[in-house]
């Protein structure tokens, strides 16, 4: 633990929690961006010299980064060579049920952003947003891409159970559907459907393969460009918006659903997978409102802002369903 004070009157000052906090993020998110955690896994226990040599740095540099991660527990020291330690073993790598890399690779991206964070609160927006970002530097595109499939791990099955289809339904549009894992996943449960996701070109790098891979490129199509403009089609039994509408305005929300149930048939359903705000404050919504603020000077929204949304583009029966996470589902039928 980061600690400078041992005076009991100076308990909890925030020199320790943000210096000490600090310190720990760019040393964790470090290790992760130099392949550390996935050199040790695949080479066993090294010496720094030895580390320094594979990942291509110094072996000053990573001593001083390693020795903090070793004493957060994501690492171990013994006898002058680091393994990886049980936390990254449970967390990190191809050994690990959910592989929690891609987080820290996007956490990596995601400092750079709040920085800039007091620029972004002057102005009301950040100076450039993140797909601005992605132009200059793709590899942070594919790196959120891969965190937001990692994450959706966590609840697809939990959505699939949930989202009811219309009758006879067959086709779906997944709008920001990157990672295309909710549109597989309902294509495997549903096998009369089939979907198009639709997302810029940086967020479906890997997308195309992994439809291949799953056996489903018969089912599963990419229309690569912006959904924010434009005719998204029509005929459609289901849309999904699964987080995005916390990166864009009122304004754009409001237009991006009104588009998209003119995609919708009669009957056809839009359903949108947010971090719903509350009537209270939250410490996760919070945290992650100002993150998007950061991010694209935009914010999460509550329900009766999204199910008004919703019924001004002509949609009923507005509902709420909360998934076993911080998300929830809302669902209008056209």
């Amino acid at each position: 633990m980061f600690q400078t004070t041992t005076d009991e009157q100076l308990t909890g000052n925030p020199i320790d929690e943000v210096i000490g906090g600090t310190i720990h993020y760019a040393a964790l998110t470090t290790a992760a961006k130099l392949g550390l955690f996935t050199t040790l896994e695949e080479r066993g226990p090294l010496s720094a010299e030895e580390l320094a040599e594979t990942v291509g740095a110094t072996a000053d540099g990573i001593r001083a980064v390693a020795d903090v991660v070793a004493v957060l527990g994501w690492l171990t020291l013994e006898d002058g060579r680091y393994r990886n330690g049980p936390r990254a073993e449970r967390w990190l790598g191809g050994k690990a049920e959910y592989d929690f890399t891609p987080a820290l690779l996007w956490a990596y991206e995601l400092i750079n952003v709040m920085w800039e964070l007091p620029q972004a609160v002057r102005d009301g927006k950040p100076a450039q947003s993140l797909w601005e970002r992605w132009e200059n530097n793709p590899d942070a595109g594919r790196d959120f891409s891969e965190y937001m499939k990692i994450k959706s791990r966590l609840t697809v099955d939990s959505i699939v159970d949930a989202v009811e289809l219309p009758g006879g339904a067959r086709k779906l549009l997944d709008l920001g559907g990157s990672h295309g894992l909710h549109s597989m996943a309902m294509c495997r449960r549903h096998p009369q459907l089939t979907a198009t996701i639709m997302d810029l070109d940086e967020a479906l790098t890997n997308t195309g393969p992994a439809i291949e891979k799953a056996g489903l490129a018969d089912r599963v199509s990419l229309r690569r460009g912006s959904f924010l403009s434009g005719d998204l089609g029509s005929g459609y039994d289901v849309v999904f918006l699964f987080e995005i509408v916390h990166n864009h305005t009122d304004e754009e929300n409001r237009d991006l659903i009104a588009r998209a149930a003119k995609a919708l048939r009669p009957g056809g359903r839009i359903v949108v997978l947010e971090d719903v705000r509350g009537a209270e404050l939250d410490a996760h919504n919070a945290a992650f409102s100002l993150a998007m603020f950061a991010c694209s000077g935009d914010r999460t929204y509550s329900f009766p802002e999204i199910s008004g949304w919703l019924t001004d583009a002509g949609l009923g029966g507005v509902e709420q369903i909360r998934l076993p996470s911080s998300v929830s589902l809302v669902i209008g039928t056209r």
